[in-house]
């Protein structure tokens, strides 16, 4: 275990870009967490920098919704002359200015909408935070099974040597023949192109572990508690996105009973005027009211349109929650399965073990050769190296059942 540590320090530092003399990073931190991992990833995200369209929505919001009208008032200017015509010095001047007022509820359905687009920014963040932990448990587990892997070879090369070293004793005192160190050495070489191997892929996963996260160091604990529900809650990250859009498409809905009307405007305005060049000009002031007189048929098409929306969001949730579930039930059978496999795994390895314990006597009795010797070896190692994959596929299970129950770190 001690080459181990080494040899993942050693691939953590040549994964860094810059690290300074007498500042090499260690292999694993005390002081870095699991949920110091997933706020590093959290925060590196691609979605993150789309958290502010959620403000950007309700300040364009609050401003309309607190407008003073419900559309843009607007300023209009009429001229009449009888220049082209009689030319008796005819004019007329008339000014004024159309104000759309807001329909009942009209506005308040509008200000209502605000709350709603920034309840979604939470729900958003806690969905990209549980994604931020899928991605750290992925990448912490992908390291700890390349770590068992290359623990397992580093120990078949260990004897392999050690083997290698009482074959070529033995030929040398004339006990076994020459072949046989040739056959023994071939093993040792077998088992270092195998521990290489290995080596490579915990060099792969602690440069991508570094290229996500931006991080030099592991996490000293990765283990979790697992959380035992027989199905997923009602607070799972996704599926609190999916209520927060249900909602706002709800107070959507509100307004688009208003959207194809036409407001009522009260105008206000002022006429100049005189009939011909003898006359003084007149002055007056105008005060106009119009209202539409049926609106609802012309907002139905949006209000059906927006019903419509709102009933896929809730269709969508539901097959969202049908599919965690699914995610749920196949996370613990499979960890439920590893269990088992585990178990046998264990009775397994002592069986092999104490197996090529007794060949390894025979052989050293001179009752068997070389090659089967190294077949129950070979047993052995297999049956060694499953039961330690198997201990660290378990945890494993346990962090994605977490993740399919929505529990962030």
């Amino acid at each position: 275990m001690s080459y181990l540590k080494h040899l993942v320090a050693s691939l953590l530092v040549s994964n860094s870009l810059v690290v300074a003399a007498g500042e090499l990073p260690a292999d694993y931190a005390d002081s870095i967490t699991l949920s110091t991992v997933a706020e590093q990833v959290y925060q590196r995200l691609p979605g993150k920098e789309a958290e502010s369209k959620f403000s950007q929505l309700q300040q364009a919001n609050d401003v309309l919704g607190n407008a003073l009208f419900a559309e843009p008032a607007t300023a209009n200017l009429d001229h009449f002359n009888d220049a082209i015509g009689s030319g008796e010095g005819m004019q007329e001047w008339e000014g004024s200015v159309d104000m759309p007022l807001w329909l009942p509820g009209q506005q308040q359905a509008q200000q209502a909408l605000s709350s709603k687009i920034m309840a979604q920014l939470p729900a958003y963040q806690n969905r990209l935070r549980l994604q931020a932990s899928g991605e750290v448990r992925e990448l912490i587990w992908q390291v700890k099974l390349a770590e068992a892997r290359l623990e397992q070879a580093t120990q078949v090369w260990e004897t392999a040597k050690k083997l290698e070293q009482d074959v070529a004793s033995r030929v040398k005192a004339g006990d076994l023949a020459a072949n046989e160190a040739l056959l023994a050495s071939s093993n040792t070489l077998e088992a270092r192109s195998q521990m290489i191997a290995a080596e490579s892929e915990l060099s792969q996963q602690l440069k991508t572990y570094t290229l996500v996260t931006g991080l030099q160091s592991l996490p000293a604990e990765v283990t979790e508690v697992l959380q035992s529900q027989p199905q997923v809650p009602a607070d799972h990250p996704a599926l609190l996105m999916q209520d927060q859009v249900i909602a706002r498409l709800q107070a959507e809905m509100n307004i688009a009973r208003f959207e194809g009307s036409v407001n009522p405007s009260v105008s206000v305005g002022v006429r100049r005027e005189r009939g011909d060049d003898s006359e003084s000009f007149n002055n007056s002031l105008g005060l106009g009211f119009s209202m539409p007189l049926d609106n609802k048929r012309y907002s139905q098409l949006a209000v059906a349109e927006s019903a419509a929306a709102l009933a896929d969001a809730q269709v969508a949730r539901q097959e969202t929650e049908r599919q965690l579930n699914k995610n749920l039930l196949a996370s613990q059978e499979s960890l439920s399965a590893v269990n088992k496999q585990l178990k046998l795994a264990a009775e397994q390895d002592r069986t092999t073990h104490q197996y090529y314990q007794m060949q390894k006597r025979a052989f050293d009795l001179g009752e068997i050769n070389l090659i089967d010797l190294l077949r129950s070896q070979v047993l052995a190692n297999e049956s060694r190296s499953r039961k330690r994959e198997l201990e660290v596929l378990v945890e494993q299970k346990k962090a994605a059942v977490n993740q399919a129950l929505g529990v962030t770190l």
